[in-house]
């Protein structure tokens, strides 16, 4: 089984999140499933602003454009391992392959771990959009509003040498959450996850840490299984409708999309 995972920064220059990350999904895949785990050609690490989130996932070699070339290289599913899930709903458009998200999944995952859930974003805007998410997905009767840890992208890098302050404003935010009713609490960033798994925070004041980057992963597998076994695949009534694939190569060279991953990704 081949797997794409799709994160939305260039992180072929992240090497502690890329090493990490490589590592905590090597230890939980199926012995059989190969990962590639791929960014965007180029992009900017300001992620909580609503417009780099679009810049990355639609410009060319950016997110969406590189789960069309994993469609192409003939993998069997696509995990987009950012929590803000870029690009999720226009690739199941367009791709013939599952294609799960992580703010999604994990979002439906804690649904089945306790009846009320919310997540920690690294950046306030990004919570706001995680809230959004929420009402999105028809969940918002489940949903607590998001927390988050007060910092930046880049200041998240920092916290793989250093993680102690970032780990502690995890636990107190947490803490907030798990007070209000959250019974299921989500890191809602794939490098945040990271960090905490690292650090093997589980639990909170008696609230599950759902480890969203492994779930992400054994979803898609198990969704992967499911398109060979039973055919089973997104509906094509109406959301998802493909196009015809003589549109799909015109827009491709519409929009200067490019039809092969760069090396460096």
């Amino acid at each position: 089984m081949k797997i794409w995972w799709q994160s939305s920064t260039p992180i072929h220059r992240l090497h502690d999140y890329r090493t990490t990350l490589t590592a905590h999904l090597d230890s939980v895949k199926r012995p059989d499933t190969e990962i590639h785990i791929n960014g965007v050609d180029d992009g900017s690490m300001d992620l909580h602003y609503n417009a780099i989130v679009a810049m990355n996932s639609f410009a060319p070699g950016g997110v969406l454009n590189k789960m069309i070339q994993a469609s192409e290289k003939g993998y069997d599913a696509i995990a987009i391992g950012c929590f803000l899930d870029p690009a999720m709903q226009e690739a199941r458009e367009v791709v013939p392959i599952p294609v799960f998200g992580l703010g999604e999944t994990s979002m439906l995952t804690a649904c089945m771990y306790g009846h009320k859930f919310s997540g920690v974003a690294f950046h306030a805007k990004q919570s706001q959009y995680y809230d959004r998410k929420a009402f999105e997905y028809g969940l918002s009767s489940r949903h607590i509003p998001f927390g988050d840890l007060g910092i930046d992208f880049n200041e998240v890098q920092n916290a793989f040498s250093s993680p102690g302050q970032m780990r502690e404003r995890f636990i107190s935010e947490a803490r907030r959450l798990a007070a209000q009713g959250a019974e299921v609490i989500l890191a809602a960033c794939a490098t945040v996850n990271a960090i905490i798994r690292r650090e093997n925070l589980k639990e909170v004041d008696g609230a599950l840490i759902l480890d969203c980057n492994a779930v992400l992963l054994k979803t898609t597998e198990a969704m992967a299984e499911l398109s060979h076994s039973i055919g089973l695949g997104a509906s094509r009534r109406l959301l998802y409708q493909r196009p015809q694939r003589a549109a799909l190569d015109d827009w491709m060279r519409i929009y200067n999309f490019r039809a092969e991953p760069q090396l460096s990704s």
